[in-house]
């Protein structure tokens, strides 16, 4: 006869709806050393092979095109538009904000994360540097690396 084995849960172990309704979910990825995040809402998925269609006469930020199942997505690689030099290989997240789909070449994904939204700070004004744009806040990770939180709309206007 099979036992049952109950688990006791101490009080403190189980999330609260308060703390549930205080932490967003966030996708951790790598690109140029930074780690950044952005909010797993606007995350439709990862593609690890991406075939990128080139098309002349686009910013320098805009590898291309790709064709995910019948629908054109423009690839923005975070690199170049960080103003560094591209990377061969990475992986592409594809995004979606106000009903239209972006993807970004990232140099890899980590994880996702929950974070606390009291733990979010202001990003240190830099002079003359388009990351006040970029990002939205810098949040502290429980390995004491520093997260710079995505604005997904900058992005979409960059194009």
């Amino acid at each position: 006869m099979a036992e049952d084995v109950l688990f006791a849960v101490q009080p403190d172990e189980v999330p609260s709806a308060k703390q549930i309704e205080d932490t967003d979910k966030y996708l951790i990825f790598r690109s140029g050393g930074i780690l950044f995040g952005i909010h797993s809402d606007s995350v439709k998925e990862i593609i690890t092979e991406t075939r990128i269609t080139l098309i002349p006469v686009l910013p320098e930020h805009i590898s291309g095109v790709v064709n995910l199942r019948g629908l054109i997505v423009p690839i923005v690689d975070f690199r170049r538009l960080l103003g560094q030099v591209s990377q061969k290989n990475s992986c592409t997240i594809v995004l979606e904000y106000e009903d239209v789909q972006l993807g970004i070449l990232v140099d890899d994904v980590d994880q996702m994360v929950d974070v606390d939204k009291k733990g979010i700070l202001p990003v240190p004004y830099q002079n003359g540097q388009s990351i006040q744009n970029l990002v939205t806040g810098m949040y502290s990770l429980p390995d004491q690396s520093t997260l710079m939180m995505l604005d997904i709309s900058f992005l979409y206007h960059a194009q």
